[in-house]
């Protein structure tokens, strides 16, 4: 370094922050805490850099979005103009320049060229049907699918069988053929000069794996720092590890505690490596938070004490506060989603705040009772993470169904319908509803040599069938799902997940008595007033609540935070309840999503969910029960007031399974450690 300038300590920097900062030399792990403060110590560390004389060219900054580097180097730049020329981006575009530049030394031509993913899915299928697995009796999984599996078994190093087994099992007796597919599909761009977006990475880190090249590279950029390091993959770690190899002035920037990524590849452990990689590494940990209020904090610090393998650090606000997290249990879906939707109303109502709150969940399905809701009231919504259910292909099927059964006139919902069924096409499909909008029982005997005319023969006597008899909202839904289940399985790969959302479908429809109340709740569901590209052109004091996934909410905020359906197999999920490190993960998970509140946090479920006609009683999330985590809440649970279960007023008040007391024994059984209760 060239430069014996004192060391930076500006007041809007901590004490760790300014440790940070001041680091400049060797490596630095920075483990920051959810809130504390990172981009600032990225943003003065840059400047600082500058501000000893180093070359601005020679800092190389590495980030997952181009955005966050855009924005680091800007607010640096604010100190001083020399940090616009720091090398800043993402790990994909600074592959994309090494890989031009040496392109030579990987055999490729002067002429190669970057394909897209979608190039990618052509050239999947084209080598697909080439090798004749498309032909075969049992349906072979479609290009998109295809390629997303192999795109997982290089990003998570990970055997095809493997990931079929967790996320495809319809399609494991394919493994071998997958895994010969993907080895065709790397000679087939080998050969053809072609390199997708997985290569880059991997080809980054053959050059790197070449003494001069890296040599030349480590000449180049003689000061790294990585952004969200926890969310690095396993090769990722070692582009790192050859990049600082020679200077040993790194700084990675990191959270073991929000790394909640596995599923694109995320290696965790890429955090506790680094120590090991870079001997004599400074650790330096943020601890001091300064977007949520104390009680939230102690929330999230408990949660997280359950983590094995952690670098431990108790978060600490700045602001303070004294309002408890509130835990509220509800009888079933829809009583917790009219609550939250109530609440909502009543937030914005009295404090204009309805453009500061956020819904988060594990999984999209367990949004849409709420999104019913919101439309009732009128209350504006945006949905990240996902589209609106209601958009989705498999949703707007089955109501297309049931639109048909309450209007026979739809010829629109008519089109959908049939078009499902194998050989009808569009033309077909209008000359069948013609007649069949005109009459019900028109002769459509000239169909009856294809296959799907015992399909519609099906359909129509159901629609006669379910208007003579005013079959109840569920039962109908239940018919047309089981019905449906059939073209899920052939027009969706991951239709398990699908079917999943079908039977929230039924739940919600089991609270109507009649088919046209239920239709029209999601016409307002779909109204144009509920698009996103509405939403976000109203003014800011409009717009609307988000609803998201955790995982699509990481680095957001919100001033009032509800966190609903949180019992066990919604969070966790249910198909890591058997895995130790997915279990770890989804700990994670809900740490996450707890940072995400400043003021005020909501934290729900429902007792009852139905399946196959049959109830099943919830426990409440792992992660909650326990009785250092509870005694962080403000919990509602005393379940014997009458106005927490009405039972003449209740949807299912023919329900055989509880009375009040044996509810409440119950959930005292089933929710809370006895110490607790």
């Amino acid at each position: 370094m060239k430069s014996s300038k004192s060391n930076i300590n500006s007041p809007s920097l901590n004490e760790a922050q300014a440790l940070a900062v001041n680091a400049l030399e060797g490596p630095v792990l920075v483990v920051a805490g959810a809130g504390t403060g990172k981009t600032r110590v990225i943003e003065y560390r840059v400047f600082n850099l500058i501000n000893h004389g180093v070359d601005p060219k020679s800092i190389l900054l590495l980030t997952f979005t181009r955005k966050s580097a855009r924005e680091m180097i800007d607010r640096a730049s604010r100190h001083d103009a020399k940090c616009k020329d720091v090398d800043g981006g993402t790990f994909h575009s600074f592959a994309y320049r090494i890989i031009q530049r040496y392109h030579k030394k990987l055999g490729f031509a002067d002429n190669f060229s970057f394909i897209d993913e979608q190039d990618a899915e052509e050239a999947i299928s084209l080598l697909s049907e080439r090798l004749g697995f498309k032909n075969k009796e049992k349906r072979f999984p479609k290009k998109d699918t295809l390629r997303t599996i192999i795109s997982m078994s290089f990003n998570r190093t990970e055997k095809i069988s493997d990931i079929l087994d967790r996320d495809y099992s319809q399609f494991l007796e394919f493994y071998s053929e997958i895994e010969n597919l993907r080895d065709e599909y790397v000679k087939y761009k080998i050969a053809r000069n072609l390199i997708d977006y997985d290569d880059m990475l991997l080809y980054l880190k053959v050059l790197l794996e070449d003494s001069e090249i890296r040599e030349k590279l480590n000449r180049r950029y003689k000061y790294i720092m990585v952004d969200e390091f926890q969310d690095t993959n396993k090769i990722q770690g070692e582009i790192i590890y050859l990049l600082g190899k020679e200077n040993k002035n790194i700084l990675a920037v990191g959270d073991d505690t929000q790394s909640i990524y596995s599923f694109r590849g995320a290696y965790y452990k890429n955090m506790f490596d680094f120590p090991k990689r870079f001997p004599k590494t400074k650790i330096i940990k943020l601890e001091r938070n300064y977007r949520s209020t104390q009680p939230i904090l102690d929330l999230a610090n408990s949660i997280i004490e359950e983590e094995k393998e952690k670098y431990t650090k108790v978060l600490k606000s700045v602001r303070g506060g004294s309002i408890l997290p509130k835990m509220l249990f509800f009888k079933d879906m829809y009583r917790e989603a009219s609550f939250v939707a109530s609440e909502i109303k009543n937030i914005y109502d009295e404090r204009g705040d309805q453009n500061r709150t956020g819904v988060l969940y594990r999984s999209n399905h367990l949004s849409l009772p709420l999104q019913v809701e919101l439309a009732k009231l009128n209350i504006p919504f945006v949905v990240y993470g996902g589209i609106r259910f209601v958009d989705t292909a498999h949703v707007k099927d089955t109501l297309a169904f049931l639109r048909v059964i309450q209007n026979v006139k739809d010829e629109l919902s008519w089109h959908r319908v049939l078009k499902l069924f194998t050989g009808i096409g569009g033309v077909t499909a209008g000359k069948i509803s013609a007649k069949l909008i005109n009459d019900i029982d028109s002769d459509i005997s000239n169909f009856k040599t294809k296959k799907f005319y015992k399909y519609i023969l099906w359909f129509i006597g159901f629609v006669k069938k379910a208007d003579a008899q005013k079959e109840t909202v569920s039962a109908m839904l239940s018919d047309v799902v089981d019905f449906y289940s059939q073209f899920v399985r052939e027009k969706f790969d991951d239709y398990p997940k699908r079917t999943d959302d079908l039977k929230i479908l039924i739940q919600i429809s089991a609270g109507y008595k009649c088919l046209s109340d239920f239709l029209a709740d999601f016409v307002a569901l779909d109204s144009p007033q509920r698009s996103i590209a509405d939403i976000t052109s109203r003014t800011k004091d409009e717009a609307g609540v988000v609803l998201s996934t955790v995982h699509s909410a990481k680095g957001l905020e919100w001033n009032n935070v509800f966190i609903i359906a949180l019992s066990d197999g919604s969070l966790p999920v249910s198909y890591v309840l058997e895995d130790d490190e997915g279990l770890e993960e989804e700990c994670r998970l809900l740490y996450v999503a707890i940072t995400r509140a400043k003021t005020n946090l909501y934290l729900t479920m429902h007792n009852e969910s139905r399946n196959n006609g049959m109830y099943a009683f919830n426990k409440l999330c792992r992660f909650l029960n326990i009785k250092s985590v509870l005694k962080k809440i403000d919990v509602n649970h005393n379940f014997e007031e009458e106005d927490s279960f009405d039972y003449n007023q209740d949807r299912q008040s023919s329900n055989p399974f509880y009375t009040k007391s044996s509810l409440y024994r119950k959930i005292k059984d089933n929710f809370f450690e006895e110490e607790y209760i």
